[in-house]
């Protein structure tokens, strides 16, 4: 394992210093962040301690879900709970699983890879955010944060591909972990007493607010998988669109489908993000197949297609038009996500036959729109998080 360089250690004392100062400013965020650290310690580890964890009953297993950062991706928690942790897991085997995950015996990156194995619907953020919280001197938390923060201050120590596509192994997560252990080592040179992984996280947090030069943009620790907006702040692929048209879905509540569950997207396949594999049977068979080609489907949770999405990269947009007029039966919006410089064919082509039948149905998003909807988005769900909105 390398250990930091002089310059290294230089930069992280710079910020230490200065986040300590602010640190002690009266009505600071940064006092407020590390009591919600400390809160958030608090209920985990009292909740997923050793003598509790059996005692966790559905709704008491809700709330603690509910509680971790990592699941503000999800609008609607419940459903996700109910139709990607329980039901597929079963609440015994979760508890059995979580028990195992921090008490068990085996070395951590075995634990891990024991956890993923048997458990479905956890990732890197939330697996790393139970073990972070409930164990703050062992474990370290790992999700858009650190993933910025480390390339910020030159440390490459972790593979690119861990701070671009996030980790997926109990051996991937030992490698994270060793690292953020000499960085947290460092702390204790700069006036941290006795500092743990929160305290790091905390540091984190600061100098992510700080990135003043950094092209990335992220505002909330969310997670689950990365969320974070891509290097380059724009969207530039067929892959990329359906990406964040399946997050922003996922945000706002909607039960998201894709026709293209193996593409991947900077290392997650959209399949992975997606809430649903199949077409809700409330589709009868004969629409099916229109229903299922469609790029992106944002369905209520009553099971009815209310987004229908056809994103058109290279591609002229009277296809997805086409394609869209098929499902002119279902009470849908119909929406065509495109290149900012395709919003006059749009225009052009959603006024010929047959489309001007239903235009208002109709609606042009362009890639730049998208991505903003999607940081608000991911505002509005940190502020619901904040206030215990579900």
């Amino acid at each position: 394992m390398e250990n930091l360089t002089d310059s290294q250690i230089k930069e992280i004392g710079s910020f230490s210093d200065r986040y300590k100062v602010e640190l002690k400013t009266n009505s600071s965020e940064w006092q407020e962040n590390l009591k919600d650290h400390k809160d958030h310690a608090e209920f985990l580890s009292q909740r997923l301690s050793k003598e509790n964890i059996d005692g966790l009953n559905e709704n008491t297993f809700r709330d603690m879900w509910k509680f971790l950062w990592a699941s503000n991706i999800w609008g609607n928690k419940d459903w996700y709970i109910d139709n990607k942790l329980l039901k597929p897991n079963g609440l015994e085997n979760v508890k059995e699983a979580l028990k195992d995950l921090l008490y068990g015996e085996e070395s951590i990156d075995h634990r891990y890879d024991t956890f993923c194995n048997k458990i479905k619907g956890f990732g890197a953020s939330s697996i790393s955010e139970i073990l972070n919280f409930v164990f703050p001197e062992k474990y370290c938390l790992w999700n858009a944060t650190p993933r910025a923060v480390l390339p910020y201050l030159g440390i490459k120590i972790l593979p690119d591909k861990f701070l671009k596509y996030n980790i997926s192994t109990g051996k991937e997560y030992l490698q994270v972990l060793n690292v953020l252990t000499i960085i947290k080592n460092q702390l204790s040179n700069f006036g941290f007493e006795n500092p743990n992984f929160i305290d790091l996280d905390c540091l984190f947090w600061y100098i992510f607010k700080n990135m003043v030069h950094s092209k990335l943009v992220p505002q909330q620790r969310i997670t689950e998988p990365s969320a974070i907006v891509s290097i380059e702040n724009k969207i530039s692929t067929h892959e990329g669109a359906e990406y964040y048209l399946i997050r922003l879905g996922n945000l706002l509540g909607y039960k998201t489908y894709t026709a293209d569950p193996s593409k991947d997207f900077e290392g997650t396949k959209l399949g992975e993000i997606v809430l649903l594999d199949t077409i809700p049977d409330s589709i009868g068979e004969r629409d099916k197949k229109s229903v299922r080609e469609i790029d992106i489907i944002w369905f209520s949770y009553d099971d009815a297609p209310k987004v229908c999405i056809e994103v058109e990269n290279t591609t002229d947009v009277s296809r997805g038009l086409l394609r869209l007029y098929q499902l002119k039966q279902f009470y849908s919006s119909f929406v065509i996500v495109a290149p900012d410089d395709k919003r006059t064919k749009f225009q052009i082509e959603v006024n010929k036959a047959p489309y001007r039948e239903v235009k208002e149905r109709y609606k042009f998003l362009s890639y730049s729109e998208l991505l903003e909807l999607y940081k608000n988005a991911e505002k509005i769900a940190a502020l619901k998080q904040k206030l215990g909105i579900s």
